[in-house]
């Protein structure tokens, strides 16, 4: 059976897009602000594009991982996403490719600290919390009483671009297409 559908690439086309929304957001709610408004409400939609844009691209990073085990013709098995993603190197044999891969710190760190907030966000308890603050420290980004407060522009446009380029050293790896070389375009009124 031919798998056709990549659902990593429509989450990672709205991870960008609502990456591109906070920013938008963001520069409303400081123009509000230069005018002496409150700029509240736009930042409180920037800060949700934020939390959107983490989200989606969990997911895609997910997705692409059980996508590229798919086109390799591998079940995934049991575990994590990340231990899919620290997995790809069966896939890559498979799919006639050297194996002699592993995936860098750089990107497990930034897939630890994206299921981090996946967790918190969805659960929000102490354990998750805590595994958050761990995520964030070992990646040497500040960590605050108020976590929620990380979530900004610059953070969702930081997401997007470590996802890129965790996405590119396994297409690279693997040959099979990243979510962003395939259809990830945004639409400017998205």
């Amino acid at each position: 059976m031919t798998k056709q559908y990549n659902g990593s690439q429509v989450l990672f086309r709205q991870a960008k897009a609502r990456s591109l929304a906070a920013a938008r957001f963001a520069q409303t709610a400081d123009a509000e602000q230069a005018a002496g408004l409150s700029g509240m409400e736009r930042r409180q939609r920037e800060r949700d594009a934020a939390i959107n844009t983490v989200i989606m691209t969990q997911a895609a990073a997910e997705g692409y991982a059980n996508w590229v085990f798919l086109q390799a013709g591998i079940e995934t098995g049991n575990g994590t996403w990340i231990s899919r993603w620290n997995g790809l190197r069966n896939a890559t044999l498979a799919l006639g490719r050297d194996g002699n891969v592993g995936v860098p710190k750089v990107h497990k760190d930034f897939f630890n600290e994206l299921d981090a907030w996946r967790n918190y966000l969805l659960h929000g308890d102490d354990r998750a919390r805590e595994s958050l603050r761990r995520a964030l420290e070992s990646q040497e980004r500040t960590y605050t009483e108020n976590e929620i407060e990380l979530l900004d522009s610059a953070y969702a446009a930081s997401v997007v671009e470590r996802a890129e380029a965790a996405f590119r050293w396994a297409q690279n790896a693997t040959g099979v297409a990243a979510p962003f070389v395939d259809g990830a375009w945004v639409a400017p009124d998205e």
